[in-house]
């Protein structure tokens, strides 16, 4: 194998009506009575389209053979969207969601040759994370944890879930958050990492050269907005994807993926 590619992905919220979902999954498979086949909706189906673009993608790059690279997957939390916020757009059991979850990352960790969880937001990941770290568990993964630091070919990482985004599309938290961990990097004499990334807020957000020696990045999602990100932020619209690193150098092309069916219609009257 030659060099390295980092795949990461975050807030996949699976169990939501607004994220991502394979064409046909089961609910209530608690009981095999009450279990039911039902298929995913409008909103899933352009999410289950650029995943599966995605990890083409990522694929493609990786190349095959004797001259493949080596594949890193990273999540970088709330993969379950759990039971919340009293919202009513869930499959209701959370094994329900742990299944579907397994069946969508299960493929991409057995190709993978190394897989790295970030825990997420209790709300979605149980007591304690006690959801999201079972899940992590079964999937086979090489560490878990809040934050994580990976050093990829020479390449350093920080990865943790919560992270700073700006609130608005003309605003950026980016510095602040390459800022804040340059200092604790710095307060414990160790060498800043290369790339600091985040997830949370479902927003893209990019430091870029703002801090010399490091550069923060909030990740995208997997989840397109739903009833309680309406009422909070009703005017932000998630960005889908995920990020690539190829031998290091960062490949941003699958980051935003356009064209999410849109409610906001013009009704002629």
């Amino acid at each position: 194998m030659t060099g390295a590619i980092l795949a990461i992905i975050s807030d996949t919220h699976i169990g939501s009506s607004t994220a991502l979902a394979t064409p046909e999954f089961e609910v209530h498979s608690r009981y095999d009575i009450e279990a039911q086949v039902t298929r995913y909706n409008r909103l899933q189906e352009w999410l289950y389209k650029c995943w599966l673009d995605f990890w083409a993608y990522v694929y493609e790059k990786q190349g095959k053979g004797r001259k493949a690279k080596r594949l890193i997957v990273v999540h970088c939390g709330d993969v379950l969207d759990g039971v919340h916020h009293g919202s009513n757009q869930l499959m209701p059991e959370i094994a329900d969601q742990m299944k579907l979850a397994f069946m969508l990352l299960e493929p991409i960790v057995h190709k993978a040759n190394g897989f790295y969880g970030i825990l997420g937001t209790p709300a979605h990941a149980g007591v304690d994370h006690a959801h999201e770290t079972a899940l992590y568990d079964q999937l086979g993964a090489d560490a878990i944890g809040y934050q994580l630091t990976l050093d990829i070919d020479g390449t350093t990482f920080d990865f943790a879930h919560h992270g700073r985004a700006g609130g608005r599309p003309w605003t950026s938290a980016g510095a602040n958050v390459a800022t804040e961990v340059a200092i604790d990097y710095a307060t414990r004499g160790k060498p800043l990492p290369n790339y600091i990334i985040r997830g949370h807020r479902h927003v893209i957000d990019d430091s870029g050269l703002k801090i010399p020696g490091t550069r923060a990045i909030s990740m995208p999602a997997w989840q397109l907005r739903t009833s309680y990100g309406h009422r909070v932020s009703p005017t932000v619209r998630s960005d889908i994807g995920g990020l690539i690193f190829v031998d290091g150098v960062l490949d941003d092309s699958k980051m935003h993926y356009k064209g999410q069916p849109d409610e906001r219609k013009v009704i002629k009257v």
